[in-house]
Order: structure tokens, then sequence, then C-alpha cells
């Protein structure tokens, strides 16, 4: 085993410590909130989405381990084709995708039934195209002129595509995008108005469909969420977002310091989704302020080692490639946390590599995959300098 993992898992060591712990976690906490779940729709049979869950992980952890060995110059190559690839798959998506949670998010493969979600692929398209550009278009100690229309074109028909059905993640990706042209030294200006004219779409649908204007299907359940999110004294509903919410505040006071243990949630009877958007609560309620803490640092550890990599790096693509899906993950860990403890509305995100969900899991993997595989390029250049310095030391 030892010789295996010398041999195949190359890589920063701390990333893989934080994936296994995230997916150990997934695993226990999958198994505790899927029981109501396991008896309305398995008979009973409360290992079923244990064991699927499971075997997510386990392609998933094969998919990294197949891709950090891949150089990431082929990340670049691939890039243009996937991202258009994943148009195509949104728009035929948002023609006749399946319905899920009253949205049409998911697109199922004809003949074998598969379902998944193509917004979860153009993601990850879309960020490897953006570095690709972003690269491609510095220079030393000038601002990158080149690089904002290629990426605004691009990054406003994936996001454009995922709006009508999935507002929190156009926005996330959307937001992602500008931070990385902000560090990419695209000039400010550019990226002020296009932030602006961005968050003036979104409040123009949001209050019109509060004023029962209903420009996208969506669009009242949106303003909904965020309506229950201002007012303090919004009427808590069987099904709205305040009971939602409720409910996950009740699982995470009640965990207490040291949570009730695995297995002993109360409020995954009462909280819906807790397997998915409000996997966080539960996790607070079984393993308490310290086990939601623990999960909490997972991910401010990854965000520290994403910056490690991205100073290690000699070259701008594997930097910006590193810090885009890097931040991708994070900031949807920390919109997930947010919204089980109150400070968000409820979005829908699931917590990356723990929410039960094979779409997510295997994406993040891929992410994962490729952030691991600038991590052991930079350990092959670093090894390669060594040896270079230890012989000219020797030579002299």
């Amino acid at each position: 085993m030892s010789n295996f993992i010398r041999k195949y898992v190359k890589g920063d060591q701390t990333i893989w410590v934080i994936i296994i712990f995230l997916a150990l976690v997934s695993l226990l906490t999958v198994y505790s909130s899927t029981g109501s779940l396991a008896y309305k729709t398995q008979g009973g049979n409360t290992t079923y989405f244990m064991f699927k869950q499971l075997a997510f992980l386990m392609v998933g952890m094969t998919l990294i381990v197949v891709v950090h060995h891949i150089p990431y110059k082929y990340f670049i190559i691939f890039s243009l084709p996937a991202l258009y690839f994943s148009i195509l798959m949104l728009g035929v998506t948002l023609m006749s995708g399946q319905n899920l949670n009253e949205a049409s998010r998911w697109l199922t493969v004809p003949g074998i039934g598969l379902s998944f979600q193509p917004s979860e692929m153009a993601k990850l398209a879309l960020i490897v195209y953006v570095a690709r550009v972003l690269a491609q278009h510095q220079r030393e100690g000038e601002p990158t002129y080149g690089a904002f229309g290629p990426i605004m074109i691009h990054t406003g028909i994936v996001c454009l595509l995922i709006f009508p059905e999935n507002l929190s993640t156009s926005v996330l990706l959307g937001g992602v995008v500008m931070l990385m042209m902000y560090l990419g030294r695209v000039p400010f200006k550019n990226l002020f108005f296009t932030g602006f004219g961005g968050i003036a779409l979104v409040t123009l649908v949001l209050v019109l469909a509060m004023n029962d204007i209903v420009l996208i299907d969506r669009a009242e359940t949106w303003a909904a969420r965020v309506e229950r999110f201002m007012d303090d004294d919004a009427e808590v509903n069987e099904y709205g977002s305040d009971y939602q919410v409720t409910q996950s505040k009740i699982a995470i006071a009640t965990g207490g310091i040291l949570g009730k243990g695995p297995g002993n949630s109360d409020q995954r009877n009462f909280l819906p989704h807790p397997y998915s958007d409000f996997i966080y609560a539960i996790i607070a309620e079984e393993f308490g302020l310290l086990g939601a803490i623990l999960v909490l640092a997972a991910y401010f550890f990854f965000l520290g080692r994403i910056g490690v990599l991205v100073r290690s790096s000699n070259r701008t693509f594997p930097a910006f490639m590193v810090l885009g899906l890097g931040l991708m993950l994070v900031i949807q860990a920390f919109v997930n946390m947010g919204v089980a403890v109150g400070i968000f509305p409820v979005t829908g995100q699931p917590l990356p590599l723990v929410s039960m969900g094979g779409t997510s899991i295997l994406f993040t993997c891929l992410a994962l995959g490729a952030i691991l595989s600038v991590s052991r390029h930079n350990q092959i250049e670093k090894k390669k300098q060594m040896e270079k310095e230890s012989a000219q030391a020797e030579a002299t």
C-alpha cells in the first residue's frame, strides 16, 4: 500500500489529507441524514445512499489520481472545446432539461438514464478557459487589456444560460471570474461597470418578481427567499426558506460543543435536504461546534495551500487555473455553510466533496485533480532545480 501511494499519489500532501478527511465526513453524515429519504424511496434500506455516496467518492478519488498525473498543458489544449461543449449542453438543458426541485438543471444521457448537471461541467471549463486567456495576455508591469473582451463574451454566455434556472451558481461563477480578472490585472474600470451591470440585472429581476412581474419562472422563488431573509417577521411555513433555516439553526444550537454523536441527529427528520443543501447543520448537530470548526478549518487550510501553489508556480496559466478552481470550491463551501447558519439566503449550493450528489462530487474531484496536477509539476520542477544546483555545487 505504501509503495502504491509513493508511486501514484503525488502533489501537495496537505490537500490529499483534506480530501480524505472531507470524504470521511461525507460518508458519516450522508448515512445519518438520509434515513427518512431511505424509508420513502428505498423501502427502509438505510445503507443504500451511503454506499451510493461511497461509490461516487471512489470514482472521484480515481479521477483525482488519474487527472493529477496529466500534465497541465493538456488542460490548455482542451479548455476551449470543453467550454463550447458545456455551452451546448447548457442550451439543451435549458430547453429540455429534467425538472428536479422545481428547476430544470439536469440532463439525462439517452440509453443509460444517467442524469448530470451541465452547470458543474461549465464551471470547470470556463475557469480553465479564463486562466488560459489571462495567461496569454500577461505583460510584465502592464495592465491586461486584451483579456477582458473574450473572457466577458464567454462568461456572459455561460452565466446567462445558467441564470434562468440557477441564480446562485450563475452569480458565484461570475464573481469568481471577476476575482480572477482583478488578480490578473484587468483594468478595474472594466470590472466595475461589468459588476455594476450584473448586480443591476439581478436586482431588476428580483424587484419585478416581488411586484408580481415575473420575467423568469424561478424569479418568484428567488424573490421569496430574499424577502424572508430580509424580514425577521416573515411568516414561517412548512416549505418556506424560513422553515429550512429555522430547522438548521435548531440543529446547530442543540449540537452543543461535542455534538449528539454520529447517527443521533433529530433535525434530519424535519430539515429539508439535510444530506445536501443543509448537510453542514447535521455536521454541527452530530459532531458539535468542534466538528463544525474542523470542517470549516479544512476549507481554510485548503485555501492556504492554494495560495502556496500559486506562489510556487513559475508559469501564469497553472497559477491562474489553481487560483480560479480553488476560489470556486472554497467560496461555494462558505456559501453553503453561511446558509446553514443563516447569514445568506437559501441558495441550494452543495458543500464540496461532502454533500450527497454524484455530479457535484465528480466535477469537484476533476477540479482537485487539476489542482494537484499543478502541485505535482511544481514538485518535479523543484526537484530538478535542486539536482541542478547540487550538480553545480559538486562541479565547483
